[in-house]
């Protein structure tokens, strides 16, 4: 039997919404921006069994986009399928593999230490916001709370080895 991993260790790639139909169908909200992580063969970490089996997709219906329906090996009937709804399916960031060059993965940032090129300590990235234009980190250290956007203008540096992000503020940016 596999280790259990944590799950802070482990990648979200997309959210069990609810059951479809009555032979095991699910409808999928997906997370990834990989196209083909849901396809025949594809095996997940379904939340609440990081140290159980995979589920391993056997169908999928509908293009990749934000939702399809998936059909999962052992999930047979209608109570199977309402008994995984609202569970996130992760894989390992190993699987997820590298991002294109410039550009970081979610896991990546979370959790990095956020400073100024002046050396002024803002806290932790805690999440990472996907807005129209831009991804915007929510930086948090105590109760103070920053909304930082990852454009190149802003971000100077990213160094995941010292676990380290730094600034360059613009005018207004930290204004509170």
């Amino acid at each position: 039997m596999p280790g259990r991993v944590s799950r802070r260790d482990l990648v979200v790639t997309g959210k069990v919404i609810k059951p479809h139909g009555v032979l095991g169908w699910v409808k999928v909200q997906v997370l990834s921006s990989n196209p083909k992580r849901f396809s025949e063969g594809s095996a997940f970490i379904l939340e609440g069994r990081e140290s159980g089996e995979r589920l391993v997709v056997q169908r999928v219906k509908g293009a990749p986009g934000e939702v399809i329906l998936v059909k999962f090996e052992g999930v047979e009937d209608r109570d199977q399928a309402e008994a995984i709804r609202g569970r996130r399916l992760f894989v390992t960031p190993e699987e997820v593999g590298e991002p294109p060059p410039g550009c970081y993965w979610e896991h990546q940032i979370v959790g990095l230490a956020v400073t100024t090129t002046e050396g002024v300590e803002l806290g932790k990235v805690r999440e990472v916001m996907e807005t129209g234009a831009n991804d915007v980190l929510v930086v948090r250290q105590g109760r103070r709370e920053c909304l930082i956007p990852m454009i190149e203008e802003v971000v100077s540096e990213v160094d995941l080895e010292r676990g380290v992000l730094v600034i360059n503020p613009m005018p207004g940016l930290l204004e509170e």
